[in-house]
């Protein structure tokens, strides 16, 4: 059996970037994740990889947006 994942999409834009965001949603499933939702950054020149963990959709766009702020 594999993972039943819901997949929501946001849209951050930060001065002249857009980030989209892909909040992804563990419904159920094998793998096991800290906490119920995650959002996974790609690294750029500015920042490393980071993945995000939270219980909700709103709070791990909360994390990644404030992250996101934070390190331009």
């Amino acid at each position: 059996m594999g993972n039943l994942i819901r997949e929501e999409r946001y849209i951050f834009q930060l001065g002249t970037e857009e980030h989209i965001l892909r909040v992804e949603e563990l419904i159920r499933g094998v793998e096991r994740w800290p906490d119920r939702c995650r959002i996974r950054l790609a690294a750029s020149h500015r920042r490393k990889a980071k993945t995000f963990y939270s219980g909700t959709p709103r709070e791990v766009v909360e994390l990644a947006t404030e992250y996101l702020s934070s390190s331009t």
